[in-house]
C-alpha cells in the first residue's frame, strides 16, 4: 500500500473503529424504555443514552415531593437574568468547557457559534435552565444545567426535544454529561449537553419545549413504576434550527459509485460550520445487503492545498430517525476546512456486506448444529462456565485490518420450525473480538440467549441478521461534480 489511507487501514484498531457508525452502545449507556417495562435497574455513567426514549439510570422515579420551605410546586418558567455578557463561545462562562467531548460541539465553540437561550422553570424544588443552543439544521445541540434545591440526590429519567406539532426521535438522542457524576446531589448544579439528529426535509417550527424527568436514586424509587417519584419539567424557548443555513454549502452528486460489485449513489454533500455530512444510498437491486463503508476518505483540493477527512461517524436507520430504512446511510465527518474547493473525492477501501440470502442463521439446537448462516460460522464448543439457553456463535476473519471494525447485531424475535415466533431474554446480544499478538486473523464471537426452554422447541430455529459488518476490501473512488462552485 502506497499512500497514507492504505497505512492507515494497516495501522490502528482502535481508530479503524472510529470509522464505523456511532453506536450507542460504544458512545454511552443505554437505558432504554423497553429495559424500563422489564423492571430493570440500569446503571447512569458519563454519557446517558441513545436509541429509544432514553431512560437514564434505568429508572422511573423522581423526587420525593419535600423539599426546602418556599419553593413552588408548581411550574414557574422565567428569565435567566445574568450579568455575564452572553458569551456563546463558552455558553455561559459557568462551567468548564473543556469537559465537552464530542467533537461537533467544540467545533462549535471554537467558532462562537452557540446562541444564547437563557430560559429555565422551576418545580418543586428544582431548576432547569437551557443556557445555549446551536443547529446546523442536520444536529442539534442544547447546553443548560439542573440545579438541586431539595434534600435529595436525583438523576436524569427521561428527556425529550418537543416542537409542538411532533416531538423528535429518541433514537439518536444522547445525553452529554459536563462533570465526573451523573447524579446530581443536594444543593448541587450540573451542566448537560442534549444532542440528536434532524431531518433536512422537515420545516422545523421555532417555538419549543425541552423536556426533563428527574429521579430519586433510592432503591425504593428505582424499583417502583409510580409517578410519585417523578418530577417533570418542561423549559419553553424559541430555536432556530437554520441559525447557519447562510453559511451552509450544499454539493449536489447523484453520482454512482461501485465497490465490490454493488452499487451505490453519493446523492449529495453538505458543509456546515459544524460537520461535512455524505448521504449515500444502496441500490435494491444489489445483491448484497451494504451495511457501511472501510475507512471512507473525504479529500478535497483547492489550489496546491489538499485536505482529507478520516473516521466518520456514521448515521442509519438503525442509530437515528433521519433514514427509515437499511439501504440510506450519512457519513459524518467534523471537517470544518472544506470552504472554497476546486475538486472534491470520496475514497473507500471496500464496503461491510453479505449477500441478502445470508441475512438469516438457522441453528439445531439439539445437535448444536448451523444448518444456513452467512460463510465462517460455527458454534463455539460450550464450556462449564456457559449459561443454559445461551448459544456462542463464532466467525474466523482472515482480514486483521477489519478488527475492532465491525460488529454484528441479532433480531430480538426468533421462530421454530413450525413459524411460532418467540422473543429472546437477557436483552441484547454480547459481541466480542478476540487476537492474539502478531495474529494474520482473529475471532468473533456473538452470545445469543434462546433461553431455557429453547431446545425444547420445533427444531431448527431461525433468527434474522439485522446488522453483520462482514468486510469486502475493494479500494474504489469517485470525483464528485458539486451543483456549484
Amino acid at each position: 500500500m502506497k499512500d497514507i489511507e492504505e497505512q492507515l487501514l494497516h495501522q490502528n484498531a482502535d481508530e479503524m473503529k472510529k470509522q464505523t457508525e456511532a453506536m450507542p452502545e460504544m458512545r454511552i449507556v443505554q437505558a432504554m424504555q423497553t429495559g424500563i417495562r422489564k423492571g430493570k435497574k440500569q446503571s447512569v455513567r458519563k454519557r446517558v443514552m441513545s436509541g429509544v426514549k432514553v431512560t437514564v439510570a434505568a429508572a422511573a422515579a423522581v423526587l420525593l415531593l419535600f423539599t426546602f420551605f418556599h419553593t413552588p410546586e408548581k411550574a414557574v418558567e422565567y428569565t435567566v437574568q445574568t450579568a455575564i455578557p452572553d458569551n456563546t463561545g463558552t455558553a455561559s462562562g459557568q462551567f468548564d468547557a473543556s469537559l465537552i467531548r464530542d467533537k461537533t460541539l467544540r467545533n462549535a465553540l471554537d467558532q462562537n457559534l452557540l446562541r444564547p437561550v437563557n430560559k429555565g422553570v422551576e418545580k418543586a424544588g428544582f431548576k432547569v435552565e437551557i443556557k445555549s443552543a446551536v443547529s446546523d439544521g442536520r444536529r442539534v445541540f442544547i447546553i443548560y444545567s439542573v440545579q438541586n434545591n431539595t434534600d435529595q440526590t436525583v438523576s436524569h429519567a427521561d428527556f425529550g426535544l418537543d416542537f409542538g406539532t411532533f416531538e423528535v426521535a429518541d433514537i439518536g438522542a444522547s445525553l452529554e454529561m459536563l462533570g465526573t457524576n451523573s447524579q446530581i446531589q443536594a444543593g448541587q448544579t450540573l451542566y448537560f449537553v442534549y444532542s440528536n439528529n434532524l431531518s433536512p426535509d422537515m420545516d422545523y417550527p421555532e417555538d419549543v419545549q425541552y423536556k426533563v424527568v428527574l429521579t430519586q436514586t433510592s432503591d425504593e424509587a428505582l424499583s417502583s413504576s409510580s409517578n410519585k417519584y417523578r418530577t417533570s419539567l418542561d423549559v419553553s424557548f424559541k430555536l432556530d434550527t437554520d441559525m447557519l443555513k447562510a453559511r451552509n454549502r450544499l454539493w449536489t452528486a447523484k453520482q454512482d459509485l461501485t465497490v465490490a460489485g454493488q452499487k451505490l449513489k453519493v446523492n449529495q454533500v453538505l458543509f456546515t460550520p459544524l460537520s461535512t455530512y455524505v448521504d449515500l444510498e444502496a441500490d435494491e437491486r444489489n445483491t448484497k445487503q451494504v451495511n457501511g463503508l472501510i475507512n471512507p476518505v473525504l479529500i478535497g483540493k483547492s489550489g496546491d492545498r489538499i485536505i482529507k477527512s478520516y473516521y466518520p461517524t456514521v448515521i442509519t436507520a438503525d442509530n437515528s430517525a433521519l433514514w427509515k430504512d437499511r439501504s440510506h446511510f450519512t457519513l459524518v465527518y467534523t471537517s470544518k476546512d472544506y470552504l472554497n474547493l476546486d475538486n472534491l473525492s470520496l475514497k473507500t477501501f471496500g464496503i461491510a456486506a453479505v449477500d441478502k440470502d445470508q441475512m438469516k442463521i438457522v441453528v439445531d439446537l439439539k445437535k448444536r448444529r448451523i444448518v444456513e448462516a452467512p460463510d465462517g460460522f460455527s458454534i463455539k464448543a460450550q464450556g462449564e462456565s456457559a449459561k443454559s439457553g445461551v448459544i456462542t456463535f463464532r466467525n474466523k476473519r482472515e482480514d486483521i485490518e477489519t478488527q475492532d471494525s465491525f460488529n454484528m447485531r441479532l433480531a430480538e424475535n426468533y421462530t421454530d420450525a413450525n413459524g411460532k415466533v418467540y422473543t429472546r431474554p437477557g436483552g441484547e446480544g454480547v459481541f466480542t473480538q478476540s487476537l492474539s499478538r502478531g495474529a494474520k486473523t482473529f475471532d468473533e464471537e456473538y452470545d445469543y440467549n434462546f433461553g431455557l426452554q429453547a431446545i425444547d422447541y420445533p427444531q431448527p430455529l431461525t433468527v434474522e441478521i439485522e446488522r453483520y459488518w462482514n468486510p469486502v476490501l475493494d479500494t474504489q473512488s469517485i470525483e464528485l461534480i458539486p451543483a456549484q462552485k
